[in-house]
């Protein structure tokens, strides 16, 4: 029960409240206001119950609720609910995902965040920084974590953060591959606070060994000032090519548009590429480097072709490639970039192509050949 709001209050009341006999001998007002008798419950307002400091007063118990239960906690909808590391390899630094927001009402307490794997087999290390009502920040060590990323392996309290009320929630990840094995991973992702689970959130991990003629669906496509997914674009949009007469880079239709299902794809990594984060939708993205089909072709500085497998792309597509090599300089939307290596990568995925006036488009940054006509 409550104690009442006004009037007076006898030390029975009180003891009864705390669970205690109305009778209890040698009743101490002090030790009922500080917690030595039981803690004193905060989800009462502040001003609805002791303030544990002297003077203690009987009238701070005006309206106090010993039992009290807060509200349960209720999550809003996840800005991100699909968090995605794409075309990693093993023994990579720690790749930093962009926060993801969530408006919460009646928060209390820590948060708790628990993995479970449903696909492949976890190899690399995923952790995550909570904040209310602020951005967490980023992990700055590329062997060891900061002190906000836990990591997901099992229930973690982060017992430094605390949410109340109406709050927004933010959480960050990074993901530290493995020094020396590849993962193909899903996991899903459960927050908890205050009696309430939120399961909205799926967490993709792909690294990649070293080691069909399309772009990764990962990959972003140009556009003028923006990246776009390839689901954001139809026949007639606007994207980014090369027009190799003029020798200038210029805005063009799509004039075509195909996704086929392909394995055995290349990433492609370059010097001093920064990772590409990107959302369309709900799914946000960290990009390493270009996906793509072995045979597919991309443009050197002095706009010869190369790929992987320059024989497939002659005999499938009538294309004359040369076979790409480390150290190669490769013709980006805005500056030159040097391969530095490559992945491969067997996993069957979406993949897709586009068909411009130009017969290239650039994705991810890179320049590369249509290859339908």
């Amino acid at each position: 029960m409550t104690l009442q709001a006004s009037g007076e209050i006898k030390f029975s009341e009180i003891n009864t409240e705390f669970g205690r006999t109305s009778t209890t001998a040698n009743t101490s007002l002090e030790d009922l206001s500080d917690g030595t008798v039981a803690t004193i419950n905060t989800v009462n307002d502040s001003a609805d119950r002791p303030d544990g400091s002297a003077p203690h007063a009987i009238s701070e118990f005006y309206s106090y609720d010993h039992d009290a239960a807060a509200a349960n906690a209720s999550f809003g909808t996840w800005s991100d609910t699909t968090i995605r590391f794409i075309g990693l390899s093993p023994g990579d630094n720690i790749a930093n995902h962009a926060v993801t927001t969530n408006s919460m009402t009646d928060a209390s307490g820590t948060m708790s965040v628990t993995n479970s794997v449903t696909s492949g087999t976890a190899k690399g290390s995923v952790r995550v920084a909570l904040g209310e009502d602020s951005d967490p920040g980023t992990n700055s060590s590329n062997t060891v974590f900061d002190s906000k990323m836990k990591t997901l392996n099992g229930e973690y309290v982060f017992n430094s953060i605390t949410f109340t009320g109406s709050c927004v929630a933010n959480a960050r990840f990074c993901f530290l591959p493995h020094s020396a094995v590849t993962e193909s991973v899903m996991r899903d992702i459960t927050f908890t606070n205050n009696n309430t689970s939120n399961t909205t959130m799926t967490l993709q991990t792909s690294v990649t060994s070293f080691g069909g003629f399309c772009v990764h669906e990962a990959v972003p496509v140009n556009c003028i000032d923006y990246y776009k997914h390839i689901s954001e674009l139809e026949v007639g949009d606007m994207i980014m090519s090369y027009n190799f007469e003029t020798n200038s880079v210029e805005e063009v239709e799509i004039l075509k548009i195909e996704k086929p299902m392909h394995s055995d794809l290349v990433v492609y990594r370059f010097e001093d590429m920064e990772d590409i984060q990107y959302t369309h939708g709900n799914t946000s993205t960290i990009n390493r480097g270009l996906s793509i089909t072995k045979d597919h072709p991309i443009y050197k500085e002095d706009g010869t072709m190369v790929c992987l497998d320059p024989e497939k792309a002659k005999e499938l597509y009538g294309l004359d490639a040369e076979e790409i090599q480390k150290g190669d300089r490769i013709r980006f939307m805005d500056s030159i970039k040097v391969i530095d290596k490559y992945l491969l990568s067997p996993d069957e995925t979406e993949t897709y192509t586009i068909l411009t006036k130009n017969n290239n488009f650039f994705a991810g940054g890179v320049l590369v050949h249509s290859e339908i006509s």
